[in-house]
């Protein structure tokens, strides 16, 4: 699961072959605007066959079905809206919710040691093979942290490559598992995606019921009960009367993995057994997908809240890295949204979007080149879903650009860097739907002048802040304003003077991004760069121009003194010029790239924004600056084109950016 980025629902081809299921529609308009995402995404990748796409989201009206393409590349059958998928790995969340399930009963916990549950034959196969059961936990499995190896490898797939037919059994594939390889860890050392950890979870769901584990499922997260008519467990159970036929799944591709594999698959060729009994197995169709999502997160399968919240719970790993897997479930960020779901190997996803409260479920039936139709769908969906359950009021005037929510709750002030204008930070900080679905109202400024600025251009800069608030009926009660290099700067300064003058407008936090906040170090370094014999011309030019720009202003023989009076921060004499601000929130994000200034940009880290930051920082909360909080991030920092520059407004987290806002 690549990026935290997972979902969605979508497409269509000619209109020859779109096809609609809508139970519970939106306005027509809504539908329209729908529709014409979807045309235009499959349009533009009629190499996957076809897609199905659906949205749950019945508190606000909505229950919307989609299908475009085929259904059979060969005989090029027109796909339903209705039919179902293997929705493979997708099924991860079923057992985990099924495992909760049986918690809520009384009958097990995630805390338990997996010794206490499995049947006598596997205990024995896997302490045969090493592993410590008495210390793996049921938690372990769920969130692939049991350090079990995997059966699911390169041998595996070259064998089903070779064996398409060959009828898989549980037990087989657990066998293989204990042969594959050494542990790939201990208990909760390191995360590693393995699909045996959900075959031990079977098991376990089996001995717990005493029923076998499709039929205990079904039981435990309530299918009748839920409207799920059409999910089974193929060759383990009866296709649903009235139940579409199975879509074709494709897999196309060559030279795959390290043994540079070729793959020409299609699901019907293939015996679904090879991923059956746990990592994968259900075959659905998106509706339902969507409505389980949609029910699990609203309360209605697992009743017992504390234990529907222990499939957010975050195994951390001794290793320390970092990972967005919980229990049977990823945590992702779309479009800045919260989003909880899974996806599957044949081209499914599902994720329910919390602050929209909406499910979406998506299949593409070719596999190879899933990822980059469903990040698409993602997104331009996500964006549209949240214009319409949050409404948004577009106002352009030529100092600013305000995009004020209905019912708003905050707003965010936001300075471009410099000559840069309202519209160009829209393209680099992708945060209006994030705000929009938390109901943060979003205010871009076009101004962008200087790299300071003085006392006359902050009192001016506040009183039109304070009109622009009053004229578009903005409430005060809860502002955050933060900027982008130099504008971080201004937001600063800003900032300082609203709370001097205790403003109604005066600020709840500040943030900067990667902002020259000490203008006498900026100088210093563009004069250290004009020094160096092995800059060009080209690199010449920016320091150039700053050690111009200061000469200008103020005598050379008092930069110090006179630059001091109008930076944000000055190290060199430990000075600031933003008292005020001690006692407020604050935020100060930086990348610290240094291989990416130096073979970029030929500079050392000590000239860099980042070192200046660090370094301010720490002083500033040895001085009880106690809201101050320093966010270093690692390989975020990109332009809206795509190039790689740490000094962007994408190093910023604008989910977590939001929730700062709202605090």
């Amino acid at each position: 699961m690549k990026k935290t980025i997972l979902f969605l629902l979508i497409l269509v081809t000619a209109f020859s072959c779109i096809n609609t299921e809508n139970v519970v529609v939106p306005t027509l308009t809504n539908v329209e605007k729908f529709q014409s995402i979807i045309d235009s995404i499959y349009k533009a990748n009629p190499q996957s066959i076809g897609i199905i796409v659906h949205i749950e989201s019945p508190k606000n009206g909505i229950s919307w079905s989609k299908s475009a393409g085929y259904s059979n590349k060969a005989t090029k059958t027109k796909l339903l809206a209705n039919q179902p998928v293997l929705i493979a790995s997708n099924i991860k969340t079923y057992v985990s919710a099924a495992i909760l399930r049986l918690q809520e009963e009384g009958k097990l916990n995630i805390e338990d040691p997996i010794e206490k549950h499995l049947s006598e034959k596997t205990t024995i196969l896997f302490r045969d093979d090493g592993y410590e059961l008495d210390k793996i936990k049921i938690k372990h499995l769920l969130s692939h942290t049991s350090g079990i190896n995997d059966y699911v490898n390169m041998d595996y797939f070259e064998f089903i490559n070779k064996n398409p037919k060959h009828r898989w059994t549980r037990d087989e594939q657990l066998k293989l598992a204990t042969i594959a390889g050494e542990p790939a860890g201990k208990p909760q050392e390191i995360f590693k995606y393995a699909d045996v950890n959900y075959l031990l979870a079977t098991e376990i769901i089996e001995q717990k019921s005493e029923k076998p584990f499709y039929t205990a499922i079904r039981e435990l997260l309530k299918y009748n009960e839920s409207g799920l008519k059409n999910t089974w467990f193929p060759t383990l159970e009866e296709k649903p009367t009235h139940t579409k036929k199975l879509a074709h799944q494709y897999w196309n591709e060559k030279n795959w993995g390290e043994r540079k594999l070729n793959f020409d698959w299609d699901s019907y060729n293939h015996d679904i057994s090879w991923d059956l009994y746990g990592g994968g197995g259900i075959a659905t169709n998106m509706k339902e997908l969507a409505q389980f999502s949609y029910n699990l997160f609203n309360g209605k399968i697992i009743k017992n809240k504390e234990v529907l919240s222990l499939i957010k719970t975050d195994v951390k790993t001794t290793d320390g890295i970092t990972k967005n897997y919980r229990l049977g479930i990823a945590d992702a960020s779309i479009k800045g949204l919260q989003s909880l779901g899974h996806g599957g190997f044949w081209g499914t996803q599902v994720f329910h979007i919390t602050q929209l409260d909406a499910s979406i479920s998506i299949c593409v039936l070719e596999r190879n080149g899933k990822m980059k139709i469903i990040e698409s769908v993602l997104n331009t969906l996500t964006t549209e879903l949240t214009k319409q359950i949050y409404p948004t009021e577009h106002i352009l005037h030529e100092n600013y650009e305000l995009y004020k929510v209905k019912n708003s709750k905050a707003t965010l002030v936001l300075f471009p860097g410099g000559a840069l204008t309202a519209k160009e930070t829209k393209e680099e900080f992708d945060i209006i739907t994030t705000a929009a679905a938390n109901q943060v109202s979003i205010l871009f400024m076009n101004f962008n002048r200087h790299l300071w600025i003085d006392n006359t251009t902050t009192e001016q800069l506040a009183e039109e802040l304070e009109t622009i608030f009053d004229e578009n009926h903005l409430k005060a009660e809860n502002i955050c304003i933060g900027g982008v290099s130099i504008g971080g700067n201004v937001a600063l300064t800003l900032s300082n003077h609203l709370y001097q003058n205790k403003s109604d407008i005066a600020p709840k936090g500040t943030f900067i991004v990667d902002s020259p906040i000490d203008l006498y170090a900026l100088y210093e370094s563009s004069i250290k760069d004009i020094e160096n014999p092995k800059l060009d011309e080209e690199r010449l030019a920016e320091p150039k121009w700053i050690a111009n720009y200061f000469e200008e202003e103020f005598t050379k023989d008092s930069l110090l003194q006179n630059i001091q009076r109008v930076s944000p921060f000055t190290l060199e004499n430990k000075y600031t010029n933003v008292p005020y601000l001690k006692n407020s929130k604050l935020r100060f994000y930086t990348e610290p790239d240094s291989i990416w200034w130096k073979e970029n940009r030929k500079t050392d880290f000590q000239s860099t924004n980042a070192y200046v930051i660090q370094k301010i920082a720490k002083d500033l909360k040895a001085k009880n600056w106690n809201k101050l909080e320093l966010i270093e991030t690692e390989n975020k920092g990109y332009r809206a084109n795509g190039d790689r520059h740490p000094h962007s407004w994408s190093i910023v987290n604008t989910r977590k950016l939001i929730e700062w806002v709202k605090q």
